[in-house]
């Protein structure tokens, strides 16, 4: 694995943290995954070897020592969504989704309470929609952010990053019809 690889494993997952998507339980995964893709810092050998049970204390200085070897800044916030949807598109792309509408999904949440990505909320706005089946559904919306510019990462390590977003999603198509309006 390149370094411009490794580096935008690292900035998506700290987007995906930053935005609460990745817990420190989930880093030993993702050194897992780069570990196979022949990336060999100490930090990422330390991290494989953590359990899911681990927890920032554990993973933050790993994470912090990588991020300051490979020169890796937390992304801002807009940066941050684009990043996390990216992600998303990447894997849905590689493994379609129960659900319709993940992105909206998952992105929407992102948006409260400051709104500062425009995607966010964008997919806020439109996450309403999306099962109450009184009008257009926005899959044009949904098909628009799975063509999001590719990662270029490796099919493995996109589903390590990716599996802790997925699980925030329903495993169902909920219901039709308005929730609380």
């Amino acid at each position: 694995m390149d370094d411009a690889s490794f580096r935008t494993t690292f900035l998506v997952a700290k987007a995906a943290e930053f935005c609460g998507l990745l817990k420190p339980g989930d880093w030993p995964d993702v050194a897992v995954s780069l570990l196979l893709e022949g990336n060999d810092d100490p930090e990422i050998a330390e991290l494989a070897g953590l359990s899911r049970r681990a927890s920032g204390w554990d993973t933050d200085p790993l994470v912090a020592a990588a991020c300051d070897r490979h020169g890796i800044l937390v992304p801002g916030r807009g940066t941050t969504v684009d990043l996390v949807a990216r992600l998303m598109a990447d894997d849905l792309r590689a493994r379609p989704a129960a659900v319709t509408g993940p992105m909206i999904r998952l992105l929407a949440r992102l948006a409260p309470p400051d709104f500062e990505s425009d995607l966010a909320s964008r997919c806020f706005a439109a996450e309403e929609y999306l099962d109450c089946g009184c009008g257009e559904d926005d899959l044009g919306f949904e098909a628009e952010l799975q063509t999001m510019p590719t990662l270029g990462l490796p099919e493995p390590v996109v589903q390590a990053l990716a599996r802790p977003l997925r699980s925030t999603l329903p495993v169902i198509q909920p219901p039709h019809g308005h929730h609380g309006h």
